[in-house]
């Protein structure tokens, strides 16, 4: 035995070598349980349309970390990156990436921080390098994923709730023939984990209650229960493995050894040695280390990186690291039965050896009832050294572990780098095709930059012009939104640029129904053209047109650019008729970036929009019936000019009687927080009303308005005037299912109700237009229109 210290002593020593060697071991598998780069997590990338061909196949794999193109036909696909270069091209040679592409090196790291050689020129003929003989390509896909590693100001207000983050879009080329793969990136919360953890404390208990209770089948009883970890942690880490793709079984090299332990444990306990114990919690802490406690996220995410169902894979985790640890106290309690043993005979002893036993046989020197106690508490040197060994030998396999576990290989070889990569503004993409517009529900804190236009048609100008119009219209807006040139246009402002989360939405005045051979009776009787409000004098020069564009991005280049070449693309088939430029606050700007905008008054506004989440949302805002407009949306345009010098000149107590909130934090007057419902009813202690009756935010509440609603993208402007002045206010952008339940009642209550806040408005412009539904593959915007009216 070793001198000089107790034997309590000597046994804590041990088990906290043993330990720190352990956590050796679990170093590794802990980093080894991610996918592509990827743990458990919330985020969900989802391939919803693939405009595909025979033989083609394109999915999300490696849980949402990659995408997975396979082509078996006899033509190469050419994957487009992300400033419409051939990035990659599959086919019956095998897989090769272009050297010039900017996204063979951003697409080389999960998060897209590898930088850009000065010699990577999207614009050159490609330099196809091969790096496989296969038919099948994986890729991370920067579109695809969340890239930054702190949560959407979204989902931090609200992280128990559903968000759709961005939808997203990657193009093929089939030999000439292009292919879309559009999906969704979003935010789906998971379960509570505490049921979880509580089954994990259950198993914790089971192997120590065998020893205490097993008798003479203790520890055989314990090798099936060290039998069923090693086919639990086995299960866990193919069910990871196989997900990566073929030739990552290799990376369980050091796993295997792991298992091998276990395998001896299981051994040694059937056959009721004093070292079975010993090795079941060495390989007891290894898996719940490894297999346990690093993968302990998958109790409360809604997605992990495994083929299995998510709650066999729960399960595995839960007997990993109950069983696990409760392996720890069965050894506890098997050298705690020794200290204490009494008088015990071997289990395979004759009667007559029974009697013989003297009264005063040290525990040091029997055999637990269990038949495999370890003799004694005592260890001697060669039990030290052996253990020693042990130690080394699993920290050793711990830093194997971790090498294996770090190589996150990319498809491609990484190569130097030099410069900076696009920022997580610029290359956001916001699909083009769907079934529903884009720009319409797209959080406005996510495009900062806005113009919308009015155009009107040309004398003479008859279906078939107009048809063309619109077909080149979406032919631009489908390249520009996903960061490419507009066909042959060689437009030099946003060549530097990503798309910055473009969006391009298209409608119709009441004005053009009656031109273009489109007959007067197709206009829904919700275009009606708004009526005179009293109080307002419009500049009719800067209201209403035939065709309504609203162009939106992150970036004012982009933004001006976009909307420069549908003029350009409409010559001779329509003149512009007026334009707004807008703006709202930027992104980066703030540390909450999810938090409802400001506007020039300094108040918050859009705090009680309707948001996607709430099941009211579609009814609200989108067009149910079954007509040319199922899916779109009215849009209420009204330029506001606030006068801004009287505004300031008021309190701020005064400024918040005429609003109804706090101008500060945004509450109701009535009490609370933002989001605190108010309270119109309760009175202050002078007995008025804490929401005064005629503050815009009555005024303008649903409940008042017989539940009508809208949705509000509102864009500040500032308009420098001669002089030296400015007109600054709001560009209002209402949508909304029927203006005749949603704008129009709620404008005429504010009048009938002499809203305060209209002493420091002017409503100087107006126009409606019917935005049709989504674009689908192989259509053009407002077909639907020309198919019901056969033209």
């Amino acid at each position: 035995m070793i001198a000089g210290s107790s034997p309590w002593l000597r046994r804590a020593a041990v088990l906290a070598v043993l330990v720190i060697a352990l956590l050796g071991i679990g170093a590794g598998p802990a980093a080894a349980h991610t996918v592509g780069g990827v743990g458990a997590t919330n985020f969900r990338t989802t391939l919803e349309q693939f405009s595909g061909v025979p033989g083609v196949e394109l999915r999300v794999v490696e849980n949402g970390s990659r995408l997975e193109l396979r082509d078996t036909t006899d033509t190469p696909v050419v994957v487009r990156g992300y400033q419409n270069e051939p990035y990659a091209r599959v086919g019956p040679d095998g897989v090769f990436v272009n050297e010039y592409s900017p996204a063979y090196y951003l697409n080389t790291d999960r998060y897209g921080v590898t930088t850009v050689p000065e010699s990577a020129d999207p614009k050159k003929a490609p330099k196809w390098r091969k790096i496989s003989g296969d038919q099948v390509f994986r890729w991370h896909d920067h579109r695809t994923h969340w890239m930054q590693t702190t949560l959407p100001p979204v989902v931090s207000q609200a992280p128990d709730d559903f968000h759709e983050i961005s939808r997203w879009t990657v193009t093929l080329d089939h030999g000439g023939t292009l292919l879309t793969g559009s999906g969704t990136l979003a935010w789906v919360p998971g379960p509570a984990p505490w049921g979880w953890f509580a089954a994990a404390a259950v198993l914790l208990v089971v192997p120590a209650l065998v020893v205490a209770f097993g008798r003479r089948w203790a520890l055989p009883v314990l090798g099936g229960v060290v039998a069923l970890i090693v086919v639990a942690d086995v299960v866990h880490n193919f069910g990871a493995t196989l997900l990566e793709g073929r030739g990552a079984v290799a990376s369980l090299g050091p796993q295997v050894a792991v298992w091998g332990i276990g395998g001896v444990a299981v051994w040694l306990l059937v056959r009721r040695r004093d070292a079975g114990p010993w090795a079941a919690a060495v390989f007891g802490v290894c898996v719940a280390i490894a297999s346990g406690i690093a993968d302990l996220p998958v109790f409360w995410r809604s997605s992990a990186p495994t083929v299995l169902p998510l709650g066999v894979d729960r399960l595995t985790v839960v007997v990993g690291l109950g069983v696990g640890f409760g392996l720890v106290g069965a050894l506890a309690l098997q050298l705690l039965r020794g200290r204490h043993g009494q008088r015990v005979v071997p289990l395979n002893a004759a009667p007559e050896a029974a009697a013989a036993v003297p009264e005063a046989v040290p525990a040091a020197e029997t055999v637990s009832e269990a038949g495999a106690g370890p003799r004694g508490v005592r260890i001697s040197r060669r039990q030290a050294v052996g253990l020693a060994v042990a130690g080394g030998a699993g920290a050793v396999a711990g830093a194997g572990l971790q090498l294996a576990a770090s190589s996150d290989q990319p498809t491609a070889a990484a190569p130097e780098t030099t410069t900076v990569p696009l920022g997580s503004v610029g290359d956001r993409i916001v699909p083009f095709r769907g079934a529903r517009q884009a720009g319409i529900s797209t959080p406005v804190q996510r495009q900062s930059h806005a113009r919308i236009a009015a155009f009107d048609l040309v004398p003479g100008a008859d279906a078939d012009a107009l048809r063309a119009l619109l077909q080149r219209w979406t032919t631009a807006a489908e390249a520009l939104t996903a960061g490419r040139p507009a066909g042959d246009r060689t437009d030099t402002m946003t060549a530097d640029s990503g798309p910055a989360g473009l969006t391009i939405t298209v409608g119709f005045g009441p004005s053009l129904f009656g031109k273009a051979d489109i007959p007067a009776g197709a206009r829904p009787e919700a275009l009606t053209p708004l009526p005179a409000f009293p109080g307002e004098t419009l500049d009719a020069t800067r209201s209403n047109g035939d065709l309504g564009v609203l162009v939106a991005a992150d970036d004012s280049v982009v933004v001006f650019s976009a909307l420069r070449t549908l003029e350009q693309l409409a010559a001779g088939v329509a003149t512009p008729r007026w334009q707004f430029a807008g703006f709202t606050r930027g992104r980066g700007v703030t540390t909450n970036e999810g938090a409802t905008v400001r506007n020039l008054m300094g108040q918050l506004d859009g705090t009680k929009n309707p948001k996607p989440s709430e099941a009211t949302f579609g009814k609200t805002v989108f067009v149910a019936d079954d007509g040319w407009m199922r899916g779109g949306s009215y849009l209420v345009v009204r330029r506001i000019r606030m006068l801004l010098d009287e505004w300031e000149d008021l309190p701020v107590a005064a400024q918040e009687q005429v609003i109804g909130r706090k101008k500060a934090s945004g509450a109701p007057l009535s009490g609370g927080v933002e989001t605190t419902p108010a309270n119109f009813g309760r009175r202050g202690s002078d007995g008025e009303l804490m929401i005064p009756a005629d503050s815009h935010m009555r005024l303008a509440t649903a409940a008042f308005n017989r539940g009508a609603a809208m949705l509000r993208r509102g864009y500040s402007f500032a308009d420098p005037q001669p002089g030296g002045g400015v007109e600054a206010g709001l560009i209002f952008l209402a949508w909304q299912a029927d203006p005749r339940t949603g704008f129009i009642p709620v404008q005429q209550n504010l009048i009938a109700g002499h809203d305060r806040l209209s002493a420091f408005t002017r409503h100087e412009t107006s126009a409606l237009f019917a935005m049709p539904g989504g674009v689908a593959t192989g259509e053009f915007l407002g077909q639907r229109l020309f198919d019901e009216v056969g033209r």
